[in-house]
């Protein structure tokens, strides 16, 4: 990269192989971009690439988001969506900015880009580009030009590529941050994902406006969330938030986890122990071997798949993880001894998390998804308690499913890693992972196997065998049984049948008492 000194027409020609490939793969890469770029070159509408693509390629990295701008902005977008078969949607309301999405069926469903087309701010490029949030994402590459001459002439007019070089966070305007707060969670993402140091200005704008994220659509502060999330680092940027009083404001829900003390004194407050909680979990799904062994591919697997849209169940989990404890203060009693007791916490947290979620208007898996981790979180924690826990306590765990087990599993792990940091400033994760690696062996090697048998009675068995009619009764008895095979507790057809007939008689005889 190369800067200068000049101030607001700054512009630069960068012969970086690495930019014109990038350029040229993007537009191969896309069908949805190939005919933005002739379309516009055909019609002589200004297009211009913008922001992130941009930084991102200066940098070296891999970018999937690829934002464009142009005067004629409505017009093309309907040129687009017409050609390609795609939809324009649109996402921003205050910017003008229309998605375009490939339609269910269509030839470029398979599409990796993300493609948005905004509206030009203000009477030029230059206007616009002073009107963006910060400096590093004011860049902007003329695409005519490219596709006429080959020659990336790349518009920089508040010195971004300095900023980069100099690992610096500046706004673009005094009014950057008031114009849209939103860029206050934007900002501490940005310097978490690039190492950036904030500029002292932006900080103390930062504290000036962050009570401007109430005014924000919820839906744009849950994106900007899930993004935080989406980082290998969300637990340090969440720090930062909560240290600048931001989190307090965008999860109200999680204050009265502040200073509610725990039973070790030496543990710090629910709150704390949370955020270190995720930071723990960060910490194993990057080095997730060292916790699962060999069922580790099997974890990740099921940890990343896509839960909603384009979010993965591992934003789900770090959502879940930090707010596993967060019915704790409404559950909090004191016993004689003086120790704190918060029984039914999971079940009261669990409600607060569906409330949470609800008002951030995720979609109705991922509420029930971190509803589920936060009402059996503990279960992982009973089973540690025990010596030698029994096949059929292990069973019931893992009865609950992948989706559901290998997340728990991890946000024990987590917890525990957070735990003993605090009380001892030491983690030995040994006997931690033995255990671990126990109960998935006993699960691989006897329960995963039996879910392909075939049931050992049928309906029909049972009915003949007890003379039952068709009828709920029969229906029950037949789940019961079908759970019992799979705990290994009966393997023949008579050892069912009379099983059956124990159940039927037990529960008659509850209900005649009842």
């Amino acid at each position: 990269m190369s800067s200068s000194d000049g101030a607001m027409n700054n512009s630069y020609d960068i012969h970086s192989t690495n930019v014109t490939s990038s350029i040229e793969n993007l537009i191969r890469g896309s069908q949805i971009i190939s005919a933005l770029v002739n379309i516009a070159h055909n019609q002589n509408y200004e297009l211009y690439l913008v922001g992130g693509f941009l930084r991102d390629t200066l940098l070296g990295r891999s970018c999937k988001d690829v934002d464009f701008v142009s005067s004629r902005s409505a017009e093309l977008s309907k040129l687009v969506a017409r050609q390609t078969g795609s939809k324009a949607v649109l996402i921003d309301r205050k910017f003008g900015t229309v998605r375009l999405i490939p339609l269910v069926g269509a030839d470029i469903l398979g599409e990796d880009f993300v493609v948005d087309l905004s509206p030009m701010r203000g009477s030029s490029i230059l206007d616009d580009l002073c009107q963006r949030d910060f400096t590093i994402n004011s860049l902007a590459l003329d695409i005519s030009s490219w596709w006429t001459e080959r020659k990336t002439h790349l518009l920089d007019p508040l010195g971004g590529i300095a900023d980069l070089e100099e690992s610096r966070l500046r706004s673009c305007s005094q009014r950057s941050l008031s114009d849209d707060p939103l860029r206050i969670l934007r900002a501490y993402r940005l310097v978490s994902a690039y190492g950036l140091i904030l500029d002292a200005q932006i900080r103390k704008k930062i504290l000036q406006e962050r009570h401007g994220l109430n005014e924000v659509a919820v839906e744009r502060i849950r994106d900007e969330l899930m993004l935080i999330f989406e980082a290998t680092s969300s637990g340090s940027i969440l720090r930062m938030l909560d240290e600048d009083g931001i989190l307090t404001l965008l999860l109200p829900e999680c204050v009265d986890m502040r200073n509610l003390p725990q039973n070790d004194s030496q543990l710090p407050d629910v709150w704390q122990h949370s955020l270190s909680t995720l930071e723990a979990l960060e910490f194993f799904l990057l080095n997730i071997e060292e916790l699962l062994g060999k069922y580790g591919v099997e974890a990740v697997a099921i940890i990343t798949q896509e839960l909603a849209g384009k979010r993965s169940r591992q934003i789900a989990l770090k959502l879940g993880v930090l707010l596993h404890e967060m019915g704790k203060p409404q559950r909090k009693s004191v016993g004689r001894n003086g120790a704190f007791h918060f029984y039914g916490h999971q079940v009261a947290g669990s409600k607060l998390a569906v409330s949470l979620c609800s008002r951030l208007c995720l979609s109705n898996k991922e509420i029930n998804f971190v509803s589920q981790l936060v009402r059996q979180h503990m279960r992982p924690q009973h089973l540690f308690n025990q010596t030698h826990p029994s096949a059929r306590a292990l069973s019931l765990f893992f009865k609950l499913g992948p989706e559901i087990f290998w997340p728990l599993l991890l946000l024990f792990a987590a917890d525990y890693m957070a735990s003993q940091k605090s009380t001892t400033g030491e983690v030995d994760l040994q006997p931690l992972r033995q255990r671990i690696i126990g109960w998935l062996d006993f699960y691989y090697e006897q329960l995963k196997p039996r879910e392909m048998e075939p049931s050992i009675v049928s309906g029909h068995d049972i009915m003949k065998y007890l003379h039952l009619s068709p009828g709920p009764m029969v229906g029950k008895l037949l789940k019961t049984l079908t759970e019992l095979q799979w705990e290994g507790r009966i393997s023949t057809r008579k050892e069912a049948l009379h099983q059956a007939a124990r159940l039927l008689k037990d529960w008659t005889n509850w209900s005649e008492e009842t």
